[in-house]
C-alpha cells in the first residue's frame, strides 16, 4: 500500500509532496517560527509598572520615614522636658513623662525581659 493512493473523506485523496513543495513550507515554517519568537518574549520596559512598583516603595518608604521621625521628634521633646525640670529640681524631673517611667517597676521588669529574650 502506497501513500499516495491513500483517500482522505474531506478531499477524496492526499496530496503528493514534491520537494520543492517541502522546501517551500519549511521556509514558511521557519519564518512563522522566528516571528513567534520575537512575540512570545514579554518585556517589562515598555510598560509602567516597573516605574509604578518603584514609585510605590518611594512613597511607602517616605511614609516610614514620616512617621519614625515623628516618634523622634516626639521623644526628643519629651528628654528635654525631663532635662528642664531634672535642671531644676529632682521632684521636678520626677512628674515628667520620663521621670515617671524611670520610676515605674513595670517599665524596669519589660527592659528586663526584652534582655532576657535576646
Amino acid at each position: 500500500m502506497e501513500i499516495n493512493k491513500l483517500t482522505n473523506q474531506a478531499n477524496a485523496h492526499i496530496k503528493s509532496t514534491d520537494a520543492s513543495e517541502s522546501s517551500q513550507n519549511a521556509s514558511k515554517v521557519s519564518r512563522a517560527d522566528k516571528s513567534a519568537e520575537l512575540t512570545d518574549k514579554v518585556s517589562l520596559e515598555n510598560f509602567s509598572a516597573k516605574k509604578s512598583e518603584q514609585l510605590f516603595a518611594k512613597i511607602e518608604l517616605e511614609k516610614q520615614n514620616q512617621s519614625s521621625f515623628g516618634k523622634l521628634k516626639e521623644m526628643k521633646a519629651k528628654l528635654q522636658a525631663y532635662e528642664a525640670a531634672k535642671n531644676e529640681s529632682p521632684d521636678a524631673a520626677k512628674n515628667t513623662e520620663i521621670g515617671k517611667m524611670l520610676n515605674d517597676p513595670g517599665v524596669w521588669s519589660k527592659i528586663a525581659q526584652n534582655i532576657v529574650d535576646k
